[in-house]
């Protein structure tokens, strides 16, 4: 095999390329930046504030995922996670308004809050106050709840494929609780 016969065309390809860098670097595409938006709270969703009358609406209890039909469980034993509905104490939760209008979530058996952090994700934690703890509840057009986390941005989130955790928000119904 000939290889100088392949370097014109090897040798066009890298000039190609570099070209083709240059252009993006001059015209700014293609740079990344530091700073992340937060996540949009979900479409057609409005928020809902502690000491209003939607707020008398909700009910401490259970929160069943509208997409994996399974409920937010904390126990000792397993921590935070998606589990069948089973009407335990495991599921209750405590709906707790704040005066900063974001909500607090405790568990009614384990005492534990419902916290997100960069550092340790969705889990259950000792309720502290911090801003890791305070959710935003939005009411969807269709009567679910979204929870929007004051610290990450991310909502609570709950998929066959990754379970229960914090993610982006995104409107989909793996964001979206019911009461039960």
């Amino acid at each position: 095999m000939n290889m100088s016969a392949h370097l014109p065309f090897r040798a066009a390809r890298i000039v190609g390329a570099l070209a083709a860098a240059a252009a993006l670097a001059f015209a700014g595409v293609g740079t990344a930046s530091a700073a992340t938006p937060a996540p949009a709270p979900p479409a057609k969703a409005a928020q809902v504030l502690p000491g209003t009358p939607a707020a008398r609406a909700l009910d401490s209890g259970a929160l069943r995922n509208v997409n994996t039909g399974r409920c937010v469980d904390d126990s000792g034993a397993y921590g935070l996670r998606a589990f069948g509905c089973n009407g335990l104490n495991y599921q209750y939760w405590g709906l707790y308004g704040q005066s900063d209008g974001n909500w607090v979530l405790k568990n009614g058996n384990t005492g534990r809050c419902i916290d997100d952090s960069g550092a340790y994700g969705l889990r259950s934690f000792g309720c502290n106050g911090l801003n890791y703890q305070r959710w935003e509840i939005y009411y969807n057009s269709n009567g679910t709840l979204t929870f929007r986390n004051e610290n990450t941005g991310r909502c609570m989130d709950d998929s066959g494929a990754y379970g229960l955790r914090s993610f982006g928000c995104n409107g989909l119904n793996y964001q979206q609780f019911v009461g039960q």
